[in-house]
Protein backbone atom coordinates (compact mmCIF):
# COMPACT_ATOMS: atom_id res chain seq x y z
CA UNK A 1 0.00 0.00 0.00
CA UNK A 2 1.44 3.63 -1.08
CA UNK A 3 -0.09 4.84 2.61
CA UNK A 4 0.36 3.58 5.95
CA UNK A 5 -2.59 2.53 8.04
CA UNK A 6 -2.05 2.29 11.84
CA UNK A 7 -3.97 0.39 15.01
CA UNK A 8 -3.71 2.83 17.43
CA UNK A 9 -5.74 1.12 20.01
CA UNK A 10 -8.24 -2.25 20.11
CA UNK A 11 -10.32 -3.93 22.54
CA UNK A 12 -11.37 -7.27 22.98
CA UNK A 13 -14.15 -9.11 24.38
CA UNK A 14 -14.21 -13.36 24.36
CA UNK A 15 -14.42 -16.75 26.39
CA UNK A 16 -11.47 -15.89 28.27
CA UNK A 17 -12.14 -12.75 29.84
CA UNK A 18 -13.21 -9.07 28.87
CA UNK A 19 -10.04 -6.82 27.81
CA UNK A 20 -7.19 -7.40 25.10
CA UNK A 21 -4.55 -8.12 27.61
CA UNK A 22 -6.85 -10.45 29.62
CA UNK A 23 -7.50 -12.77 26.41
CA UNK A 24 -3.67 -12.28 25.47
CA UNK A 25 -1.69 -12.99 28.11
CA UNK A 26 -4.60 -16.24 28.96
CA UNK A 27 -4.05 -17.62 25.08
CA UNK A 28 0.05 -17.08 25.81
CA UNK A 29 -0.10 -18.80 28.60
CA UNK A 30 -2.07 -22.30 26.97
CA UNK A 31 -5.40 -21.34 28.32
CA UNK A 32 -8.50 -22.94 26.97
CA UNK A 33 -11.91 -21.53 27.18
CA UNK A 34 -14.66 -24.22 25.84
CA UNK A 35 -16.92 -25.50 28.51
CA UNK A 36 -19.64 -27.49 28.41
CA UNK A 37 -23.06 -26.08 28.49
CA UNK A 38 -26.18 -27.51 29.24
CA UNK A 39 -28.79 -24.86 29.47
CA UNK A 40 -31.52 -25.38 27.48
CA UNK A 41 -31.81 -21.65 26.09
CA UNK A 42 -28.18 -21.79 24.63
CA UNK A 43 -28.16 -25.63 23.91
CA UNK A 44 -31.96 -26.59 23.27
CA UNK A 45 -32.06 -30.34 24.30
CA UNK A 46 -28.44 -31.19 24.01
CA UNK A 47 -25.44 -30.34 26.03
CA UNK A 48 -22.91 -28.88 23.98
CA UNK A 49 -19.08 -27.73 23.71
CA UNK A 50 -19.38 -23.85 23.58
CA UNK A 51 -17.28 -20.36 24.54
CA UNK A 52 -19.59 -18.16 26.83
CA UNK A 53 -17.70 -15.10 28.21
CA UNK A 54 -17.59 -15.06 31.86
CA UNK A 55 -19.34 -12.66 33.91
CA UNK A 56 -20.21 -10.04 31.75
CA UNK A 57 -21.91 -6.50 33.00
CA UNK A 58 -23.55 -4.53 29.84
CA UNK A 59 -22.37 -1.96 29.66
CA UNK A 60 -24.40 1.36 30.81
CA UNK A 61 -26.96 2.06 28.81
CA UNK A 62 -26.86 -1.44 26.56
CA UNK A 63 -29.04 -2.97 29.68
CA UNK A 64 -31.75 -3.71 27.58
CA UNK A 65 -30.32 -4.04 24.03
CA UNK A 66 -29.10 -7.36 21.91
CA UNK A 67 -26.45 -9.33 23.28
CA UNK A 68 -24.61 -8.46 19.82
CA UNK A 69 -25.06 -4.55 20.59
CA UNK A 70 -22.99 -5.23 24.23
CA UNK A 71 -20.68 -7.11 23.35
CA UNK A 72 -19.47 -4.56 20.16
CA UNK A 73 -20.20 -2.03 22.75
CA UNK A 74 -17.81 -3.07 25.47
CA UNK A 75 -15.38 -3.81 23.04
CA UNK A 76 -15.65 -0.22 21.64
CA UNK A 77 -15.08 1.30 24.89
CA UNK A 78 -11.90 -0.30 25.20
CA UNK A 79 -10.35 0.39 22.25
CA UNK A 80 -11.27 3.81 22.49
CA UNK A 81 -9.85 4.46 25.28
CA UNK A 82 -6.77 2.63 24.75
CA UNK A 83 -6.46 4.88 21.60
CA UNK A 84 -6.29 8.00 23.65
CA UNK A 85 -9.44 9.29 22.35
CA UNK A 86 -11.45 9.08 25.56
CA UNK A 87 -9.64 12.25 26.75
CA UNK A 88 -10.82 14.10 24.23
CA UNK A 89 -13.83 16.27 23.75
CA UNK A 90 -15.61 16.50 21.07
CA UNK A 91 -14.29 13.45 19.07
CA UNK A 92 -12.36 13.64 16.23
CA UNK A 93 -14.71 15.58 13.38
CA UNK A 94 -14.14 12.49 10.96
CA UNK A 95 -14.73 9.30 12.78
CA UNK A 96 -16.57 6.43 10.80
CA UNK A 97 -17.55 3.19 11.80
CA UNK A 98 -16.74 -0.04 9.71
CA UNK A 99 -18.39 -2.97 11.75
CA UNK A 100 -20.00 -6.20 11.28
CA UNK A 101 -21.80 -9.78 12.53
CA UNK A 102 -22.76 -12.38 11.00
CA UNK A 103 -26.44 -12.44 11.75
CA UNK A 104 -27.40 -9.59 13.76
CA UNK A 105 -29.55 -9.56 16.62
CA UNK A 106 -30.08 -13.31 16.39
CA UNK A 107 -31.38 -13.43 20.13
CA UNK A 108 -33.72 -10.16 19.71
CA UNK A 109 -34.98 -12.52 17.09
CA UNK A 110 -35.68 -15.52 18.85
CA UNK A 111 -37.46 -13.52 21.21
CA UNK A 112 -39.77 -11.72 19.12
CA UNK A 113 -40.39 -15.07 17.15
CA UNK A 114 -41.30 -16.45 20.87
CA UNK A 115 -44.16 -14.11 20.97
CA UNK A 116 -45.55 -14.41 17.09
CA UNK A 117 -47.87 -17.21 17.96
CA UNK A 118 -49.99 -17.84 14.69
CA UNK A 119 -53.70 -16.59 14.85
CA UNK A 120 -56.33 -16.73 12.63
CA UNK A 121 -56.97 -14.21 9.66
CA UNK A 122 -59.76 -12.93 10.21
CA UNK A 123 -61.07 -12.42 6.33
CA UNK A 124 -58.95 -15.47 4.90
CA UNK A 125 -59.33 -18.05 7.77
CA UNK A 126 -55.57 -18.82 7.36
CA UNK A 127 -53.09 -18.84 10.17
CA UNK A 128 -50.86 -15.65 10.09
CA UNK A 129 -48.39 -14.54 12.45
CA UNK A 130 -49.50 -12.64 15.29
CA UNK A 131 -48.18 -9.29 15.18
CA UNK A 132 -50.97 -7.51 17.02
CA UNK A 133 -50.83 -10.07 19.62
CA UNK A 134 -46.99 -9.59 20.09
CA UNK A 135 -46.81 -5.79 19.79
CA UNK A 136 -49.54 -5.80 22.97
CA UNK A 137 -47.34 -8.17 24.55
CA UNK A 138 -43.96 -5.89 24.39
CA UNK A 139 -45.91 -3.19 24.95
CA UNK A 140 -48.19 -3.62 28.12
CA UNK A 141 -44.94 -5.50 30.10
CA UNK A 142 -42.75 -3.60 32.74
CA UNK A 143 -38.93 -3.46 33.69
CA UNK A 144 -36.85 -5.23 36.49
CA UNK A 145 -35.00 -2.83 38.06
CA UNK A 146 -31.76 -4.98 36.94
CA UNK A 147 -31.75 -7.32 33.86
CA UNK A 148 -27.82 -7.90 33.48
CA UNK A 149 -27.75 -11.52 35.20
CA UNK A 150 -31.00 -13.22 34.56
CA UNK A 151 -30.94 -16.49 32.66
CA UNK A 152 -27.31 -16.88 31.47
CA UNK A 153 -25.91 -15.10 28.75
CA UNK A 154 -28.91 -13.45 27.23
CA UNK A 155 -28.50 -9.68 29.11
CA UNK A 156 -31.88 -8.51 28.27
CA UNK A 157 -35.67 -8.73 29.39
CA UNK A 158 -36.95 -11.77 29.29
CA UNK A 159 -40.49 -12.93 28.69
CA UNK A 160 -40.71 -15.09 32.30
CA UNK A 161 -39.89 -11.35 34.03
CA UNK A 162 -40.03 -8.67 31.77
CA UNK A 163 -40.45 -7.10 28.29
CA UNK A 164 -38.74 -4.82 26.45
CA UNK A 165 -39.82 -0.51 26.87
CA UNK A 166 -40.93 -1.36 23.07
CA UNK A 167 -41.55 -3.47 19.92
CA UNK A 168 -40.02 -0.39 18.10
CA UNK A 169 -36.41 -0.75 20.46
CA UNK A 170 -36.31 -4.45 20.28
CA UNK A 171 -36.51 -4.63 16.26
CA UNK A 172 -33.63 -2.33 15.89
CA UNK A 173 -31.62 -4.75 17.57
CA UNK A 174 -32.39 -7.37 14.79
CA UNK A 175 -30.73 -5.88 12.01
CA UNK A 176 -26.99 -6.74 11.14
CA UNK A 177 -26.00 -3.02 10.32
CA UNK A 178 -27.63 -2.63 14.66
CA UNK A 179 -23.75 -3.26 16.01
CA UNK A 180 -22.40 -0.62 14.04
CA UNK A 181 -25.28 1.85 14.59
CA UNK A 182 -25.20 1.60 18.18
CA UNK A 183 -21.29 2.48 18.07
CA UNK A 184 -21.57 5.60 15.71
CA UNK A 185 -24.44 6.60 18.51
CA UNK A 186 -22.07 5.88 20.94
CA UNK A 187 -18.83 7.59 20.07
CA UNK A 188 -20.41 10.45 17.55
CA UNK A 189 -19.27 8.94 14.28
CA UNK A 190 -20.03 11.17 12.06
CA UNK A 191 -18.57 9.95 8.84
CA UNK A 192 -19.22 6.81 6.87
CA UNK A 193 -21.02 4.13 8.93
CA UNK A 194 -20.60 0.69 7.19
CA UNK A 195 -21.88 -2.87 7.93
CA UNK A 196 -20.48 -6.11 6.88
CA UNK A 197 -22.34 -9.68 6.72
CA UNK A 198 -19.53 -12.08 5.24
CA UNK A 199 -19.90 -15.43 7.51
CA UNK A 200 -17.24 -16.28 9.33
CA UNK A 201 -14.83 -13.99 7.44
CA UNK A 202 -17.06 -10.70 8.11
CA UNK A 203 -14.42 -9.22 10.76
CA UNK A 204 -11.39 -9.13 8.18
CA UNK A 205 -13.53 -7.84 5.90
CA UNK A 206 -14.86 -5.30 8.25
CA UNK A 207 -11.43 -4.08 8.94
CA UNK A 208 -10.51 -4.31 5.07
CA UNK A 209 -13.28 -2.03 4.78
CA UNK A 210 -12.06 0.25 7.66
CA UNK A 211 -8.72 0.15 5.84
CA UNK A 212 -10.51 1.75 2.58
CA UNK A 213 -12.19 4.24 4.28
CA UNK A 214 -8.56 6.08 5.36
CA UNK A 215 -6.97 5.45 2.18
CA UNK A 216 -9.85 6.96 0.37
CA UNK A 217 -9.71 9.61 2.07
CA UNK A 218 -13.12 9.87 3.99
CA UNK A 219 -12.05 9.41 7.85
CA UNK A 220 -9.16 9.75 9.91
CA UNK A 221 -10.10 7.76 12.58
CA UNK A 222 -12.36 4.57 11.81
CA UNK A 223 -14.00 2.14 14.44
CA UNK A 224 -13.43 -1.58 12.72
CA UNK A 225 -14.08 -5.01 14.07
CA UNK A 226 -17.11 -7.25 14.31
CA UNK A 227 -19.49 -9.13 16.98
CA UNK A 228 -21.56 -12.64 17.20
CA UNK A 229 -23.80 -13.59 19.98
CA UNK A 230 -24.56 -16.75 18.02
CA UNK A 231 -25.49 -19.27 21.32
CA UNK A 232 -28.52 -20.18 20.42
CA UNK A 233 -30.33 -23.75 19.97
CA UNK A 234 -31.11 -23.11 16.47
CA UNK A 235 -27.69 -22.29 15.30
CA UNK A 236 -26.35 -25.28 17.20
CA UNK A 237 -29.20 -27.34 15.43
CA UNK A 238 -27.70 -26.11 12.13
CA UNK A 239 -24.10 -26.83 12.41
CA UNK A 240 -25.09 -29.81 14.01
CA UNK A 241 -27.05 -30.79 11.30
CA UNK A 242 -24.05 -30.12 8.33
CA UNK A 243 -21.62 -31.93 10.75
CA UNK A 244 -19.19 -29.23 11.81
CA UNK A 245 -19.79 -29.37 15.58
CA UNK A 246 -16.84 -30.63 17.86
CA UNK A 247 -17.99 -33.03 20.53
CA UNK A 248 -16.03 -33.57 24.18
CA UNK A 249 -12.42 -35.06 23.74
CA UNK A 250 -13.23 -38.42 25.51
CA UNK A 251 -10.05 -38.03 27.41
CA UNK A 252 -9.47 -34.51 28.31
CA UNK A 253 -13.24 -33.24 27.97
CA UNK A 254 -14.65 -29.53 26.52
CA UNK A 255 -11.89 -27.69 26.35
CA UNK A 256 -10.23 -29.76 24.11
CA UNK A 257 -13.23 -30.07 22.06
CA UNK A 258 -11.66 -28.21 19.02
CA UNK A 259 -8.45 -29.55 17.86
CA UNK A 260 -7.42 -27.47 14.98
CA UNK A 261 -5.00 -29.55 12.62
CA UNK A 262 -5.19 -32.36 14.75
CA UNK A 263 -5.70 -35.78 13.55
CA UNK A 264 -8.83 -36.56 15.77
CA UNK A 265 -10.02 -33.36 14.78
CA UNK A 266 -14.07 -33.11 14.86
CA UNK A 267 -14.91 -29.63 13.92
CA UNK A 268 -15.38 -26.21 15.93
CA UNK A 269 -16.89 -25.03 18.90
CA UNK A 270 -18.94 -21.97 18.62
CA UNK A 271 -18.44 -19.19 20.77
CA UNK A 272 -19.59 -15.46 21.66
CA UNK A 273 -17.35 -12.29 21.64
CA UNK A 274 -16.12 -8.98 19.39
CA UNK A 275 -13.42 -7.39 18.99
CA UNK A 276 -13.04 -3.05 17.66
CA UNK A 277 -9.55 -1.74 16.10
CA UNK A 278 -9.16 1.44 15.98
CA UNK A 279 -7.12 2.69 12.88
CA UNK A 280 -6.04 5.85 11.91
CA UNK A 281 -4.21 7.34 8.85
CA UNK A 282 -0.53 8.50 9.48
CA UNK A 283 -1.48 12.06 9.62
CA UNK A 284 -3.89 11.72 12.43
CA UNK A 285 -1.57 9.79 14.13
CA UNK A 286 1.09 12.79 13.84
CA UNK A 287 -2.30 15.39 14.83
CA UNK A 288 -2.72 13.37 17.96
CA UNK A 289 0.75 12.19 19.19
CA UNK A 290 -1.00 8.78 19.07
CA UNK A 291 1.20 5.60 20.07
CA UNK A 292 0.75 2.62 17.26
CA UNK A 293 0.40 -0.57 18.33
CA UNK A 294 0.79 -1.95 14.67
CA UNK A 295 0.68 -1.31 11.03
CA UNK A 296 -1.29 -2.50 8.26
CA UNK A 297 0.91 -2.82 5.08
CA UNK A 298 -1.42 -5.16 2.83
CA UNK A 299 -4.79 -6.76 2.40
CA UNK A 300 -6.60 -9.06 -0.37
CA UNK A 301 -10.32 -9.67 -0.06
CA UNK A 302 -12.29 -12.70 -2.90
CA UNK A 303 -14.28 -15.68 -3.46
CA UNK A 304 -13.96 -19.10 -3.52
CA UNK A 305 -16.76 -20.78 -5.96
CA UNK A 306 -16.52 -24.33 -4.81
CA UNK A 307 -20.20 -23.91 -2.65
CA UNK A 308 -21.80 -22.99 0.01
CA UNK A 309 -19.96 -25.05 2.74
CA UNK A 310 -16.96 -26.46 0.28
CA UNK A 311 -13.84 -24.49 -0.25
CA UNK A 312 -11.66 -25.93 -3.18
CA UNK A 313 -9.50 -28.66 -1.82
CA UNK A 314 -6.15 -27.82 -3.43
CA UNK A 315 -6.18 -23.81 -1.40
CA UNK A 316 -6.10 -21.98 -4.98
CA UNK A 317 -8.19 -19.07 -4.22
CA UNK A 318 -7.03 -18.79 -0.94
CA UNK A 319 -3.00 -18.69 -1.82
CA UNK A 320 -3.94 -16.30 -4.65
CA UNK A 321 -6.06 -13.96 -2.37
CA UNK A 322 -2.87 -14.38 0.04
CA UNK A 323 -0.39 -13.60 -2.45
CA UNK A 324 -1.81 -10.43 -3.82
CA UNK A 325 -2.11 -8.84 0.45
CA UNK A 326 1.73 -9.73 0.42
CA UNK A 327 2.46 -8.15 -2.87
CA UNK A 328 0.68 -4.61 -1.89
CA UNK A 329 2.02 -5.00 1.63
CA UNK A 330 5.78 -5.61 -0.11
CA UNK A 331 6.53 -8.91 1.72
CA UNK A 332 8.00 -11.85 0.22
CA UNK A 333 5.55 -15.00 1.71
CA UNK A 334 8.58 -16.94 2.64
CA UNK A 335 9.87 -14.17 4.90
CA UNK A 336 6.62 -14.29 6.68
CA UNK A 337 7.41 -14.41 10.57
CA UNK A 338 3.78 -16.57 11.31
CA UNK A 339 0.55 -17.05 9.85
CA UNK A 340 -2.93 -16.64 11.95
CA UNK A 341 -4.86 -19.08 10.13
CA UNK A 342 -8.73 -19.06 10.08
CA UNK A 343 -8.13 -22.98 11.38
CA UNK A 344 -11.74 -24.05 12.38
CA UNK A 345 -10.69 -27.47 12.90
CA UNK A 346 -12.94 -29.27 10.57
CA UNK A 347 -12.08 -32.29 8.57
CA UNK A 348 -12.27 -30.56 5.25
CA UNK A 349 -10.96 -26.65 5.94
CA UNK A 350 -8.17 -27.24 7.89
CA UNK A 351 -6.00 -29.02 4.81
CA UNK A 352 -7.38 -26.54 2.37
CA UNK A 353 -5.60 -24.01 4.64
CA UNK A 354 -2.43 -25.58 4.80
CA UNK A 355 -2.55 -26.16 1.29
CA UNK A 356 -2.88 -22.66 0.36
CA UNK A 357 -0.14 -22.12 3.00
CA UNK A 358 1.89 -24.06 1.13
CA UNK A 359 1.25 -22.88 -2.38
CA UNK A 360 2.19 -19.57 -1.16
CA UNK A 361 5.10 -19.99 0.93
CA UNK A 362 6.81 -23.40 -0.83
CA UNK A 363 9.44 -24.74 0.91
CA UNK A 364 9.75 -22.24 3.48
CA UNK A 365 6.10 -23.15 4.82
CA UNK A 366 7.96 -25.95 7.01
CA UNK A 367 9.54 -23.27 8.91
CA UNK A 368 6.97 -20.55 9.58
CA UNK A 369 5.03 -21.28 12.63
CA UNK A 370 1.02 -21.38 11.81
CA UNK A 371 -1.27 -20.98 14.65
CA UNK A 372 -5.17 -21.06 15.19
CA UNK A 373 -6.51 -19.33 18.36
CA UNK A 374 -10.18 -21.46 18.33
CA UNK A 375 -9.13 -24.59 19.88
CA UNK A 376 -8.67 -22.18 23.10
CA UNK A 377 -11.45 -19.53 22.45
CA UNK A 378 -13.45 -21.49 19.73
CA UNK A 379 -15.09 -20.16 16.62
CA UNK A 380 -17.07 -16.76 17.22
CA UNK A 381 -18.29 -17.03 13.27
CA UNK A 382 -18.46 -13.29 12.51
CA UNK A 383 -16.26 -11.69 15.31
CA UNK A 384 -13.62 -14.44 14.19
CA UNK A 385 -12.01 -12.35 11.99
CA UNK A 386 -11.63 -8.95 14.19
CA UNK A 387 -10.89 -11.36 17.55
CA UNK A 388 -8.25 -12.87 15.61
CA UNK A 389 -6.59 -9.90 14.14
CA UNK A 390 -7.25 -7.77 17.53
CA UNK A 391 -4.79 -10.42 18.68
CA UNK A 392 -2.11 -10.54 15.90
CA UNK A 393 -1.52 -6.74 16.96
CA UNK A 394 -0.90 -7.96 20.61
CA UNK A 395 1.40 -10.41 19.18
CA UNK A 396 3.67 -8.04 16.98
CA UNK A 397 3.70 -5.32 20.29
CA UNK A 398 4.38 -8.25 23.11
CA UNK A 399 6.99 -10.26 20.26
CA UNK A 400 5.10 -13.48 21.14
CA UNK A 401 3.21 -15.82 19.29
CA UNK A 402 -0.08 -17.47 21.25
CA UNK A 403 -0.05 -21.31 20.56
CA UNK A 404 -2.19 -24.45 19.11
CA UNK A 405 -3.10 -24.95 22.73
CA UNK A 406 -5.52 -27.93 21.43
CA UNK A 407 -2.98 -29.32 19.49
CA UNK A 408 -2.73 -33.33 20.79
CA UNK A 409 -1.36 -34.97 17.50
CA UNK A 410 -0.81 -33.07 14.22
CA UNK A 411 -2.22 -34.60 11.31
CA UNK A 412 0.71 -36.24 9.39
CA UNK A 413 -1.74 -35.99 5.94
CA UNK A 414 -1.10 -31.99 6.10
CA UNK A 415 2.85 -32.99 5.19
CA UNK A 416 5.67 -30.59 7.33
CA UNK A 417 4.11 -27.76 8.71
CA UNK A 418 5.28 -25.59 12.23
CA UNK A 419 2.49 -26.05 14.39
CA UNK A 420 4.04 -24.49 17.95
CA UNK A 421 2.26 -25.79 20.85
CA UNK A 422 3.75 -23.65 23.14
CA UNK A 423 3.96 -19.72 23.24
CA UNK A 424 7.11 -18.64 21.68
CA UNK A 425 9.50 -15.59 20.58
CA UNK A 426 7.36 -13.67 17.87
CA UNK A 427 10.43 -13.48 15.01
CA UNK A 428 11.60 -9.91 13.06
CA UNK A 429 8.75 -9.77 10.56
CA UNK A 430 4.71 -9.31 9.31
CA UNK A 431 1.91 -11.69 10.18
CA UNK A 432 -0.08 -13.10 7.80
CA UNK A 433 -3.94 -13.44 8.96
CA UNK A 434 -6.58 -15.52 6.83
CA UNK A 435 -9.83 -15.79 6.96
CA UNK A 436 -12.73 -17.98 5.42
CA UNK A 437 -16.52 -17.93 5.72
CA UNK A 438 -19.39 -19.93 4.13
CA UNK A 439 -20.94 -18.49 0.63
CA UNK A 440 -17.26 -18.19 0.01
CA UNK A 441 -16.44 -15.54 1.30
CA UNK A 442 -12.08 -15.12 1.65
CA UNK A 443 -9.54 -12.39 3.29
CA UNK A 444 -5.96 -11.88 4.13
CA UNK A 445 -4.50 -9.20 5.86
CA UNK A 446 -0.73 -8.51 6.51
CA UNK A 447 0.72 -6.55 9.69
CA UNK A 448 3.69 -5.89 11.36
CA UNK A 449 5.41 -3.34 13.99
CA UNK A 450 4.79 0.36 13.36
Amino acid sequence: MSESVFVTGLGIVSPAGCGGGVTFSALAGGGRFIRRVDDPLIAGGEAVCAGQLPDFTPPAGTEYRDRVCQLSVAAAEEAWAAAGLAEKSPPPPRVAVSFGTSKGGILAFARVLDHLQPVLHPSTGLLVPGYATAQNYLRSEVFASDCRHVRGIQNYPHPEVFSSRSLQLLLSDVPPDAPARALAARFGAAGDVHATVAACATGTLAVIRGVQMLLDGRADVVLAGSADASLHPLWFAAFRQIGVLAAEHPQRGPAWACRPFDATREGFAVSEGAAVLVLESARSVRQRGARPLARIRGYAMGGDPAGLTQLRPDGVPLARIAQIACDRAGVNPTGLAAIQAHGTGTPANDPVEINAIRRLCGHAAAEIPVVSFKGALGHSLGAAGAVELALAVLAIEHQTLPPNATLIEPDEALGEVCLPTIARELAPGAILKTSMGFGGHIAAVVLDSP
